[in-house]
């Protein structure tokens, strides 16, 4: 990827995360701005790491929408997450030396990056450095770990409901509000990513719409009844939510995702 050079842009890569600052201190905040590459915006579709690459740099997003997805020994792809602005990805490769999934852009998106060699040279002089880098990623891989387990089992609409009320609480204003959402990525991906075919995705959606759920018009959704969303999701929704809670979708799909669908959707209204 090229580099620009918005020095004064901010960036999550220079400060990590909101807690940050006051933890290290400003000396270590220097070291990380030295150390931050903001990378020029790539237009959608662009692959920013692929599976299997060398581990070279964690990332994270500061403006659009990154999905990270991994193929199986066939080449199919699983779409694992969504990443935001100010949320990090490529975590999880600190431990494999590897990328363990691959990194793409979902619209025109600029993220920033930390080497992470560099990065851990300085984390090894400075140890709260060190400690922030494995909260931030056993945050990440916690958060994984309560979507799959909290995603297991449920109904489709519980699990559409899920996600979008995650995205709305996780995307930055004017992307998101009270009311709106205007989604980054295909209803395809959405679906894909908490376990659903994209014919199940569909059928839900026009379920949302005829209980008068939300209004849903290409990749903008405005949510007429969130107290019932909230219910669908409540029996699902992880212990503790965060702002990085993975969007990790991985469940079962069968054929009887569209019975199960109806029946909540139904009961719902």
């Amino acid at each position: 990827m090229d580099n620009d050079n918005p020095s004064s842009e901010s960036s999550p890569c220079l400060v990590l995360d909101a807690v940050s600052p006051a933890v290290l201190g400003a000396s270590v905040m220097e070291r990380l701005r030295q150390l931050a590459t903001q990378h020029a915006s790539v237009p959608a579709g662009t692959t920013l790491y692929r599976q299997g690459e060398p581990f070279q740099a964690i990332y994270a997003v500061r403006v659009g929408a990154v999905k990270t997805v991994v193929n199986d020994a066939a080449g199919d792809g699983q779409v694992l997450s969504f990443r935001l602005p100010g949320e990090f990805f490529g975590l999880t490769a600190i431990h494999a030396g590897h990328y363990v999934n691959t990194a793409i852009a979902l619209e025109r998106t600029a993220v920033c990056s930390l080497s992470y060699p560099a990065l851990s040279r300085v984390a090894d002089e400075h140890p709260a450095l060190r400690r922030q880098l494995m909260r931030l990623m056993s945050g990440v891989i916690l958060n994984e770990q309560d979507a799959h387990a909290a995603l297991a089992g449920h109904a489709a609409p519980a699990r559409l409901a899920f996600i979008l009320l995650a995205l709305r609480r996780r995307m930055p204003e004017p992307e998101a509000s009270a009311e709106t959402l205007r989604l980054p990525m295909s209803r395809a991906d959405l679906g894909q990513s908490v376990g659903l075919t994209p014919e199940t995705t569909s059928r839900v959606f026009g379920q949302f719409r005829r209980h008068g759920l939300i209004h849903a018009s290409g990749r903008r959704v405005r949510f007429l009844d969130t107290v019932r969303l909230q219910a669908m999701a409540a029996s699902i929704s992880p212990a503790a939510p965060s702002r990085q809670v993975p969007q990790n979708v991985a469940g079962t799909t069968s054929a009887n995702d569209g019975g199960r669908c109806s029946q909540a959707a139904d009961g719902g209204g």
